[in-house]
């Protein structure tokens, strides 16, 4: 508001009206939606190496909102789940549990997936053995609970490829956790969330339907169909990825499917329509599963990149009908980065590989035998470690020297940590403070490996991510809309960072948990 001639006579200070007139404009600027945009398993140097190649969403972002240099991930290991729940919750996963997308729980020795639990079921297919369908194992609040628990009529929607992901996004309090499942295929949520059927997927879930009866078809045919182009077969994993689910094909069609969720998300819950603050969250998964199977700088992982491009351009045009140009705020990041692939690495006289993970546990149980006699010592090697079989983890641990020993003659490991010791020490070192944050007893591994930079765990997939370099933990950061300025800051930022700073500019509390700062360059 304007002083009057009035005022001024009366003496109103200038530094006053200033801040009365930045307040005001602080206020105009609030946006009515803020909107979280992850695509998953991309570094900061992918996404500054890939500037040129982009022409739509990207580019917008990048051109009119405020880059980081980079947004670092201080914990390990650096994986989906644990990077979803650490950007949603503002916290490192020593707060908010989540250690990995699968641990063995020490207790009982079994495995869990992150979301996992019995009690819920996904709706609109029959229950799996193992299906992830709530946040039972997330120990503190999200930024999506924090814009719930400020207004009755604030709506929180998280959309994602994978379970997972979404999961560990929504919180408890969502309004609406939606996640494509490979089972079926469709979209879905589960009756953790709401207790019926969400019928407006059913339009969505049926052009799903109508892709893969057709291409599904196309694929069957000798020598692939009428135009030979159709993709070879893949062979099936084990874990929670499926045959149909690795075709680098399907990728691009949910990340569409994935933003035709969200344009009926921000009509269905009126996203935005009034002054009280909403949330939209939106992963993009396919970006992980093609890097996976092909690198990163494989033609298949830049073509589903400048997809996603294409994909968030339609999004930013969505908001800007439906919710109003400078009426909402995108953040752009990622849950973590990824490895450059050893072969090519190490064809350029680069020390890189893969740690063979099946000789580490057997050379790991020769120790423990030759020591101790022969029984069954290890349970299995889940990324970053080894776990100890329940009943003989002390023993162990008394044997952790030797253990040592034997793990840093394997080609590729750095270093060898027992979790416990770690707990307990005084003055950990750098190295071992970024462990530290990642681990929460009773989910991580007994045993910590850290491999040598540029070497992987294990040889199923092409490339991976789980360590603490910079190709892991450094991810773009992109803030963008109301109230934002557009340049490029140097400013230091970091993962937790993120649920404070878009707290901050929603107006409303920071996650109850949260362990980051409000960004000073985004904030002002």
């Amino acid at each position: 508001m304007r002083p009057s001639v009035a005022e001024y006579k009366q003496g109103v200070k200038p530094t006053l009206l200033l801040l009365v007139l930045s307040m005001s404009a602080v206020a105009a600027e609030r946006p009515r939606l803020g909107v979280v945009i992850i695509i998953d398993q991309l570094s900061a140097e992918a996404f500054e190496a890939r500037a040129p190649r982009e022409k739509a969403g990207l580019k917008r972002l990048r051109a009119g909102g405020l880059s980081f240099r980079e947004a670092l991930y201080d914990s390990a290991p650096t994986v989906t789940a644990a990077g979803h729940a650490t950007l949603s919750t503002g916290t490192w996963p020593e707060v908010h549990g989540i250690v990995a997308n699968e641990w063995v729980d020490a207790d009982t020795g079994k495995s869990r997936f992150s979301g996992e639990d019995s009690a819920y079921q996904i709706l609109g297919r029959p229950p799996l053995e193992r299906d992830c369908t709530a946040p039972t194992w997330m120990r503190v609040t999200t930024l999506g609970d924090s814009v719930r628990a400020n207004n009755d009529l604030a709506k929180a929607v998280v959309i994602s490829g994978k379970d997972r992901s979404a999961i560990a996004t929504a919180g408890s309090s969502a309004t609406a956790a939606i996640w494509f499942d490979i089972d079926k295929p469709i979209f879905v949520t589960s009756n953790y969330y709401t207790k019926n059927e969400l019928a407006w997927l059913k339009p969505i879930n049926e052009t799903m339907a109508q892709w893969v009866v057709k291409n599904a078809f196309a694929w069957s045919l000798p020598a692939g169909g009428i135009t030979g182009q159709s993709p070879k077969p893949v062979a099936a994993t084990k874990g929670d990825d499926d045959v149909f689910y690795e075709r680098a094909q399907i990728q691009s069609t949910i990340d569409r499917l994935e933003v035709d969720v969200a344009a009926a998300a921000l009509t269905e819950f009126s996203l935005g329509k009034d002054d009280v603050p909403d949330l939209l969250t939106i992963s993009f998964s396919g970006h992980d599963r093609i890097g996976h199977r092909f690198g990163p700088d494989a033609p298949e992982s830049l073509a589903e990149y400048d997809n996603i491009d294409l994909e968030i351009g339609r999004l930013l045009v969505l908001l800007d009908k439906s919710v109003g140009k400078n009426r909402y705020t995108v953040v752009l990041t990622a849950d973590h980065g990824v490895a450059p692939l050893p072969e090519v690495l190490k064809a350029r006289g680069i020390d890189a590989g893969r740690v063979d993970t099946k000789a580490l546990k057997a050379a790991l149980e020769k120790t423990a035998d030759d020591a101790l006699g022969n029984d069954d010592w290890f349970l299995s090697t889940k990324v970053p470690g080894v776990n100890a079989n329940p009943k003989n983890r002390q023993k162990l641990q008394g044997l952790f020297e030797k253990l040592k020993k034997t793990a840093l003659a394997q080609p590729g490991v750095l270093d060898f940590y027992s979790t416990e010791t770690l707990l307990n020490k005084a003055n950990p070192t750098s190295v071992e403070r970024h462990y530290l944050k990642g681990i929460f007893p009773g989910r991580s591994p007994d045993f910590l490996v850290v491999t040598k930079p540029y070497w992987l765990f294990g040889t199923g997939d092409s490339t991976g991510h789980v360590s603490t370099y910079h190709y892991d933990s450094a991810v773009p950061l992109v803030w963008f809309g109301a109230g934002i300025t557009q340049g490029k800051t140097n400013g230091r930022a970091e993962a937790i960072d993120v649920a404070p700073t878009m707290a901050a500019l929603l107006g409303v509390p920071p996650p109850a948990a949260s362990q980051g700062r409000v960004l000073p360059e985004v904030v002002h």
